[in-house]
C-alpha cells in the first residue's frame, strides 16, 4: 500500500528519474510488519519502525524537508518519536534532528559523527563548502562500538562497521523483522558518494558492504541511503559494480591516465543504467579516481 498526502499527487510507487522528481515530495511506504520507509528526491530514507507506545526512526531528514517527513509520518501513525538513530553526518541525514529534538525524541549517533558534524569543511574541487552543523543537529546520545537497543521489547542492533562511506557510519538491524538500514554504504539508482573527506574509502564501501552481506539473508530487506529498498542479489550487484570500479579505475591510473582522460575511457559503462546515466556515472569515475590517486 502507498499512502499519498496531498502534495504527493501523480508520484508512482517505481522510481522517477530525479529530473522528473518534485523536489518536495515525500511518500512513505511499508515493508514489513509496523514497518515503513519515508522517500523522496535524493534526500536520504528514513525507517520508520513502530511500536506499542511509540516510534524509533533511523535518520532525520534535510532540515528542509523534515517537515513534509513527519507529515508522511503522521498517516501511519500518531505514536511519538523517542529515539532517532543517525547512520552519518551529512546534512539529509541530521538536518531534522532539531524538529525530532523539539518534540520529545533523543537522538543517537556514532562519536565519530560528532567530529565530523562539528568540522567546517572546504572541497575545491567540489565547490562544496560543509559549514559545521548547528548545535541541536548534533546527536545527544553517542555509542563508539557496535550496540543492543530494547524498542517496544524487541531487539534492535546498532552497528559500527570500519570506516567505509565515513567514520561514523551506523547501520540499524532489525533481526525479528528481517529489515536493515545500511546508510549510505549502499545507494541506489544513483552513484554513491565516498566521503573521502571524512574517513570513507572505496576499499571501506566494499568492506562495508561484506560487513552487511555477512549478516542477512536472502530474504533481509535491505534500507539504503538513498533509493529504492533491495535484497540480497541487489547488494551483491552492487559490490560487483565497485569491484570493477577499483579494479578498472586503477588500472587507468597505474597507465599514467589523467583523472579526464579516466572519466572519458567510460570504464564503468556497463553499469551506466545502475548509476542513474552517463553523467552521473562519470562523476562517480572521477570521484573514484580522485580517492585512488592520493589527491
Amino acid at each position: 500500500m502507498l499512502r499519498r498526502l496531498p502534495f504527493l499527487a501523480g508520484l508512482c510507487a517505481a522510481p522517477l528519474p530525479l529530473a522528473a522528481q518534485d523536489v518536495m515530495t515525500m511518500v512513505i511506504r511499508p515493508i514489513a510488519r509496523n514497518t515503513w520507509v519515508v522517500s523522496g528526491f535524493t534526500n536520504g530514507n528514513i525507517l520508520v519502525i513502530g511500536g506499542r507506545t511509540g516510534v524509533l526512526l533511523v535518520d532525520a531528514q534535510s532540515e528542509k524537508r523534515v517537515a513534509l517527513a513527519d507529515s508522511a509520518i503522521q498517516t501511519v501513525t500518531s505514536l511519538p518519536v523517542g529515539l532517532v538513530i543517525n547512520t552519518h553526518y551529512h546534512d539529509d541525514h541530521i538536518g531534522g534532528n532539531p524538529w525530532w529534538r523539539r518534540k520529545g525524541a533523543d537522538v543517537l549517533g556514532h562519536e565519530a559523527l560528532i567530529t565530523e558534524a562539528k568540522k567546517d569543511t572546504t572541497i575545491p574541487e567540489l565547490e562544496w563548502h560543509r559549514t559545521a552543523a548547528a548545535p541541536e543537529a548534533i546527536p545527544n546520545l553517542t555509542f563508539r562500538d557496535s550496540m543492543l537497543i530494547t524498542h517496544d521489547g524487541e531487539r534492535l542492533f546498532v552497528l559500527h562497521p570500519p570506516p567505509a562511506h565515513t567514520s561514523g557510519d551506523a547501520i540499524v538491524w532489525l533481526p525479528a523483522r528481517n529489515v536493515m538500514h545500511t546508510g549510505d554504504i549502499l545507494e541506489r539508482e544513483a552513484p554513491p558518494f565516498i566521503d573521502w573527506w571524512a574517513g570513507g574509502s572505496l576499499d571501506g564501501m566494499i568492506a562495508g558492504v561484506d560487513f552487511i552481506n555477512a549478516r542477512i539473508n536472502d530474504s533481509t530487506i535491505l534500507v539504503p541511503g538513498h533509493g529504492t529498498p533491495a535484497n540480497r542479489a541487489g547488494l551483491l550487484a552492487y559490490r560487483a559494480m565497485l569491484v570493477a570500479a577499483r579494479e578498472r579505475i586503477g588500472a587507468l591510473l597505474r597507465e599514467g591516465k589523467t583523472l579526464d582522460d579516466v572519466v572519458a575511457a567510460r570504464p564503468l559503462r556497463d553499469f551506466e543504467a545502475m548509476l542513474g546515466s552517463e553523467r552521473r556515472t562519470g562523476q562517480f569515475v572521477w570521484q573514484v579516481g580522485r580517492g585512488l590517486s592520493g589527491r
